[in-house]
């Protein structure tokens, strides 16, 4: 994503970007989206969320508050999750004003960010999702990875970032084999440092007898509300792949229950 960090630390040749409306609207609400691991859906599902609470008439935006794996584009480094997020959802919100930190290498944001000689800062994570917060209705947070996934070496984990975010989690976890040992653990660990998660969504279901199993057995052994069940979606380029996707959206997340989320 657009960072103007990078362009301040490099002399990039990034655009300024707009300022945030100054609209004031009451402090809106956010939510963090957690994964059982990487490339589980977080983005995809996020993009979901977004869509469904924009289509009901919410100002609705995501954050990403560190992206690992970015490409580059005149100059500028683009987040190919914030890139999905807006097109997906048609949000006009400027890339940098989504994300804090954005990196080139695909790894832990630990690692990225030391290859970069970048120190990340935490109050500027904080005060970029506040700003957000004060211009919508709800701000959708993304994480990198899984819950333990280090920020800074030693020091931070995604864990604590969500603390410090003061939110609650929706936990997006697999449908297939593996899922109810993953989603528990994960569960498990997020209770232990006081993080509430409110609710998981299931990606990738394909109608096997055995996801449908997954599914009862997690929500008997977390108590957690499984408020969507999506379905595994072909990512053709097919002209109407957004389209496609949108209808699935509309058709697996109950606004009723994200709402609910939120309180």
């Amino acid at each position: 994503m657009l960072m103007c960090m990078f362009a301040k630390q490099t002399n990039g040749a990034c655009i300024k970007p707009k300022a945030i409306s100054e609209r004031k609207l009451e402090m809106g609400k956010g939510i963090f989206i957690l994964g059982t691991d990487t490339d589980v859906g977080k983005t995809f599902i996020t993009a979901g969320i977004n869509y469904i609470l924009n289509k009901n008439n919410f100002r609705c935006c995501s954050f990403k508050p560190v992206q690992t794996g970015a490409f580059t584009f005149s100059g500028c480094r683009i987040s190919g999750d914030m890139k999905f997020v807006k097109e997906m959802c048609s949000i006009e919100e400027d890339y940098v004003n989504m994300n804090s930190y954005c990196f080139i290498k695909e790894v832990s944001p630990h690692i990225a960010a030391e290859l970069e000689d970048v120190r990340i800062d935490t109050k500027k994570i904080i005060n970029d999702f506040n700003a957000l917060k004060e211009n919508y209705d709800y701000v959708i947070v993304e994480g990198a990875g899984g819950l333990i996934v280090p920020i800074i070496r030693n020091e931070y984990y995604m864990y604590d970032m969500i603390k410090d975010l003061n939110l609650s989690a929706i936990l997006v976890s697999r449908a297939g084999i593996g899922t109810i040992n993953h989603t528990s653990l994960t569960w498990e660990f997020a209770k232990s440092k006081g993080i509430d998660i409110k609710g998981i969504i299931v990606n990738g279901y394909n109608g096997l007898y055995y996801e449908d199993d997954n599914v009862d057995v997690i929500k008997s052994i977390t108590g957690v509300p499984v408020i969507s069940v999506m379905p595994k979606v072909k990512t053709d380029n097919t002209d109407d792949f957004i389209k496609q996707v949108q209808l699935q959206y509309e058709k697996n997340i109950n606004i009723d229950e994200i709402l609910k989320i939120f309180g």
